[in-house]
C-alpha cells in the first residue's frame, strides 16, 4: 500500500491546486488535471450537509477561477485512519483564510483510492466545520 508521505502529498497537492484555482494562479487548462484527481464515483459531503458528485464538483469549480485572489489554504494534522490494498481513509485539518482575514477551519475525512497502475484518486470527502 501507499505510505503516509504519498497520501499526505496527495492531500496537500490537491488543496494547493484548489487554492491556485481560486486565486487564478492556475490557468484554465489546469482545471482538467485538478478534476482528474477525483474518482468518477466521487462523493463529497459539504459542511452544510449537501452531497456533491463529480459533475457537481466540476460545475462548482468551473466558474470560480480567480474569485478569491487572496485565499490561503493550510493543511495539517494528517493521520491515517485505516489502509487496505486498494486505498486508505485519512483525516486532516484544513484552515482557509481570505483577503478580509476571515478564517474557517474544517476537519475532513477522505477516502483515497489506490488502484494498481493508477494515480491516487479521491473517492469520498466529508467536511465538518470547526466552531470557534
Amino acid at each position: 500500500m501507499t505510505d503516509i508521505n504519498e497520501l499526505s502529498r496527495e492531500i496537500i497537492e490537491t488543496c494547493t491546486a484548489i487554492e491556485a484555482w481560486f486565486t487564478a494562479a492556475a490557468q484554465p487548462a489546469d482545471l482538467a488535471p485538478l478534476l482528474e484527481r477525483f474518482s468518477p464515483e466521487f462523493r463529497m459531503v459539504t459542511m452544510q450537509g449537501s452531497v456533491l458528485d463529480t459533475q457537481a464538483v466540476s460545475d462548482f469549480f468551473g466558474p470560480l477561477r480567480g474569485k478569491s485572489p487572496k485565499l490561503r489554504i493550510v493543511v495539517d494534522e494528517i493521520e491515517i485512519v485505516r489502509q487496505w490494498p486498494g486505498g486508505a481513509c485519512l483525516t486532516y485539518r484544513e484552515a482557509q483564510s481570505d483577503a478580509d482575514g476571515i478564517e474557517s477551519v474544517r476537519r475532513s475525512t477522505v477516502v483515497l483510492e489506490a488502484l494498481a497502475d493508477q494515480p491516487l484518486r479521491w473517492r469520498h470527502l466529508q467536511e465538518t466545520q470547526v466552531s470557534a
